[in-house]
């Protein structure tokens, strides 16, 4: 799994289209989330890859938030899946049960929780912060 991790000021996807790529993608239902916003939130860009240990990536990726989290003493924190870090990445279904369980264990931890859509082309809006640890890129 890899991520890329923002404090933001201000972020928002609009849901534009349902995606067909890559090959093989399974976009979930829209289900009303066309639109989603946070402020002064941790963002995570994230890729699951084939091989990925669900345990062991899950847990990474979610200790990883909830330490920008207090480092920048932020309670908000978004998921967002981003096909675009990896070539290797998993099939659909396995992508979205792993990103389920890093929103779950986040709000274990009481943090607010958003996680974007899975599977649909968005315009994207991030107003990041220029400050030391504003963005960092993990592998797990």
């Amino acid at each position: 799994m890899k991520a890329l991790l923002f404090h933001c000021k201000k972020w928002a996807v609009k849901f534009d289209s349902l995606a067909n790529r890559p090959a093989g993608i399974k976009p979930e239902s829209v289900n009303g989330k066309e639109e989603q916003k946070c402020e002064d939130c941790i963002v995570a860009f994230v890729t699951v890859e084939k091989g990925d240990d669900k345990e062991a990536a899950s847990r990474g990726l979610a200790d990883e938030i909830k330490k920008m989290c207090k480092e920048v003493g932020r309670k908000d924190a978004v998921v967002i899946p981003f096909a675009h870090l990896s070539n290797n990445i998993a099939e659909s279904k396995f992508s979205l049960e792993i990103l389920e369980e890093v929103v779950t264990l986040l709000k274990k931890s009481k943090l607010n929780v958003i996680r974007a859509h899975f599977g649909s082309n968005k315009s994207l809006l991030m107003d990041v912060p220029g400050h030391v640890g504003n963005a960092r890129f993990r592998e797990f």
